[in-house]
């Protein structure tokens, strides 16, 4: 499972649905998809780990490790530009800050940009959301199916020889799809009327209950179910 840490506003059956996303299997992200498709190794917005073997070191073929930076390098696919989230996610950042950083990443709209982390984890995923959430192309963006631990379970290679800087990319941020998120205040209102809104948490049980103090709080907001 692959997740997307954002918030989410649906219809269904007349009841507004609000959620944290942090664990789902792109299910809203996932293009159609063709049997020569899943014959070739993409499946929707996923690629498997035998495709991008045969693609890697390809021209317009880019991979993006999202994993923390010290399990980068440690180890990683050759060639993959780290990208780790705790650099490029500080809150409020300008259209043109994340420009910059997505260029100095390669990202062009003419390449096929696949991300990935360790592995059951989010941090692939959270940056497949900020992409397209910017307008990144999402026909051209995939991550790859089971990450970094299925690269490895395959038998295939991996380095801790550092990635060299890519060519500057030429993808332009003008403006954000806000229909992808929720703003606080419409959160707040969901969270209080459970008449007319269902507020889902997929947050592990470790975050639900407290185990985990993240941004200096623990536990989850009620009337939230785990």
């Amino acid at each position: 499972m692959y997740s997307i840490n954002t918030l989410v506003v649906s219809w269904r059956n007349g009841a507004k649905v609000v959620g944290i996303l942090m664990l789902l299997g792109l299910g809203g992200c996932i293009v159609n998809v063709t049997a020569a498709e899943r014959v070739t190794g993409i499946n929707g917005n996923l690629v498997s780990v035998e495709w991008l073997q045969k693609n890697l070191g390809k021209p317009d073929v880019l991979v993006l490790d999202a994993s923390p930076m010290p399990m980068h390098k440690a180890k990683h696919i050759a060639g993959a530009v780290p990208v780790d989230f705790f650099a490029y996610s500080a809150p409020n950042t300008p259209l043109a800050g994340m420009e910059q950083h997505f260029q100095s990443w390669g990202i062009s709209p003419d390449k096929k940009i696949v991300l990935y982390d360790q592995g059951g984890t989010w941090y692939a995923t959270r940056l497949f959301f900020s992409l397209v959430y910017h307008h990144f192309p999402e026909a051209s963006l995939y991550v790859l199916d089971g990450g970094l631990s299925k690269w490895e379970a395959q038998g295939f290679p991996v380095t801790k020889e550092a990635t060299p800087s890519p060519a500057k990319g030429t993808f332009k941020v003008s403006k954000t799809n806000e229909t992808l998120r929720v703003r606080l205040p419409e959160f707040l209102t969901a969270s209080g009327d459970v008449v007319n809104h269902v507020l889902l948490e997929t947050l592990g049980a470790d975050w639900h209950f407290g185990e985990v103090l993240a941004f200096g709080r623990a536990g989850h907001v009620p009337p939230a179910p785990s």
